[in-house]
């Protein structure tokens, strides 16, 4: 009975030992990468962002990546992957947003939809609006100029989910 006992004890202590937080030393560079993004997004022109943050923010995931020695630690590693995918959307919708401007056949304020863009349009569930070219009497799609707008909330989003991370695990 005491064997049994005893058994129980080990085994039930065993599974409450707790799994080790995050190592903010090793995200500090991945963190001040995000504040720096985050101080760029909220500036007067988000699209004017250097793409060199784009680079220290792909760099320092693949500097932890294989690092991650806890759940919590590969979650943020996922999170700041997320992040890297939305500003490099937010990016490359910034490249668009002039593509066609100076052109009088397309409406101002908006932007042409490519093949390329039509994942985007998808992910981020942009409403879009077509436009006959009376030349050819093709169709060309466009979406709001604005629609940047919807992916640096994303970023900010996702940036503020990190800070929570950072500071509650």
């Amino acid at each position: 009975m005491v064997i049994l006992v005893f058994s129980a004890i080990l085994l039930f202590t065993s599974a409450c030992v707790s799994e080790p937080g995050i190592d903010k030393g090793k995200f500090a560079e991945l963190d001040r990468t995000a504040q720096d993004l985050k101080a760029a997004l909220t500036s007067s022109n988000p699209c004017d962002v250097p793409e060199s943050l784009q680079q220290r923010l792909a760099s320092g995931i693949t500097a932890v990546k294989g690092k991650a020695n806890s759940k919590g630690e590969h979650d943020l590693i996922v999170a700041y992957s997320h992040l890297l995918s939305t500003y490099k959307d937010g990016l490359l919708l910034c490249q668009y947003r002039t593509q066609l401007s100076h052109f009088d056949f397309f409406p101002k304020g908006r932007i042409y939809v490519s093949q390329e863009l039509d994942p985007l349009v998808e992910k981020y569930d942009l409403p879009m609006e077509k436009h006959l070219y009376k030349r050819t009497g093709q169709y060309m799609r466009s979406i709001d100029g604005n629609s940047i707008l919807v992916i640096w909330e994303s970023a900010r989003t996702q940036i503020k989910n990190i800070e929570n991370m950072m500071n509650y695990n």
